[in-house]
């Protein structure tokens, strides 16, 4: 039994929340152990397997982004997270640069904000792209188009994954250097370079003013 199958969904990509929501707690009810206490071993036992399978169920479906992993992984697909995106070859080179001088301190506030909002600009980007692509997956669906048709959306929304995933690896990896930051409040000032101080944290230097909080994660779409 897919996931989709526990909920008693066709296999689509936009799910109501509200739906979803509704049908996890009636099922987590049905088959909640403290129900099942005067049931047989095998009958304890398929109440333990339901609440996992349920409890990982609603995790990944409720979800859009791993709702869309999910399905193409049950359909046989697999997204490649370390592949670069064909829309950013001529710009990767330049952002993974700026990463490393990041790390090294040899980037400014103003060069680390504008790789960071590039970086996010990508990110909505891929974002948009999913969403548009899960709803064709849909009408699809429900038009009950032939299954190559079925499959060559399926490697869209791999393709889309796949590059997504990349920059999403990017934007953590930002994230992190900025969480080294603010987990070492006592770093050494190392030099000085015009109007910035930089600080040496073990191998890695950070920006004297208030590190930026990320923007919120993209708006889930159902």
């Amino acid at each position: 039994m897919d996931y989709f199958e526990v909920f008693g969904l066709p296999r689509v990509l936009g799910i109501e929340s509200a739906t979803l929501e509704r049908a996890f707690h009636d099922l987590s009810r049905k088959y909640h152990p403290d129900y099942f206490t005067t049931a047989s071993e095998a009958e304890q036992a398929q109440a333990l397997r339901m609440t996992a399978l349920l409890n990982d169920a609603y995790r990944t479906l409720r979800h859009p982004v791993r709702r869309v992993e999910y399905l193409v992984s049950l359909e046989g697909f697999k997204p490649d997270g370390s592949k670069v995106p064909k829309s950013l070859l001529m710009e990767v080179f330049e952002i993974n640069e700026k990463l490393e001088e990041v790390k090294t301190g040899n980037a400014s506030v103003e060069e680390i904000d504008s790789l960071r909002a590039l970086i996010h600009q990508k990110r909505d980007k891929f974002d948009t792209e999913l969403q548009a692509a899960s709803q064709e997956w849909d009408e699809l669906l429900k038009s009950g188009a032939p299954e190559a048709k079925r499959k060559e959306q399926l490697a869209k929304l791999t393709e889309i994954l796949s590059e997504s995933s990349y920059i999403r690896n990017l934007e953590r990896e930002l994230e992190k250097l900025d969480e080294s930051c603010i987990s070492n409040p006592k770093s050494e000032i190392s030099d000085w370079t015009g109007s910035n101080w930089r600080f040496r944290i073990s191998d890695l230097r950070c920006r004297t003013r208030p590190i930026s909080k990320s923007p919120p994660p993209s708006k889930e779409f159902d």
